[in-house]
């Protein structure tokens, strides 16, 4: 079972195993300074897979974005065949969730509510008021966590010049 958010993939390439491995190692070695932010990367290159993490430091647009680890499980030499493996934190995306689902409805549905001590039907500002409990984090959510997951398979794709198959491993 797929689970939401996740990429499961298989991409082939033209590069060589080593020329992964190398572009892979300079990613590393590079550590990206922009503006106010910087990109460091982590690898853990075996045999017959890689692992690269990406944190991002900074002030440079978004500071929230956490890119998820990426995970390439090679399974054929000619042409070389990689498994793409994304998985974001899903405990955060459900943490965040919980706000969404709880301060939204509520503020769209609520017939009563007490406000500073008196029960009343809340006015339209208060209502969007109360709905900016649930639409901050969900913001934050997309932004943070949901975002990068395409963002980080875009990376890969180009940085390994990956292409989609259509063959099926299991």
């Amino acid at each position: 079972m797929k689970l939401p958010f996740s990429i499961d993939r298989l991409y082939t390439t033209d590069l060589p195993k080593s020329q992964v491995t190398a572009e892979l190692t300079i990613a590393v070695i590079d550590t990206k300074v922009s503006a106010l932010s910087i990109d460091k990367f982590v690898t853990d290159i075996s045999e017959n897979r890689f692992v690269i993490g990406r944190s991002t430091y900074g002030l440079d647009g978004f500071t929230l974005e956490r890119y998820p680890v990426i995970e390439g499980i090679y399974f054929s030499e000619r042409p070389l065949t990689i498994n793409i493996l994304i998985k974001p934190s899903y405990f955060t995306i459900v943490f965040f969730s919980i706000f969404v689902f709880t301060f939204i409805p509520t503020a769209i549905f609520v017939d009563k509510l007490t406000i500073n001590g008196v029960f009343k039907s809340p006015t339209v500002i208060e209502r969007l008021l109360y709905s900016l409990g649930g639409i901050i984090p969900g913001l934050w959510c997309y932004f943070g966590y949901i975002r990068p997951i395409k963002k980080a398979e875009n990376w890969i794709i180009q940085k390994l010049s990956l292409r989609i198959t259509d063959k099926y491993v299991s």
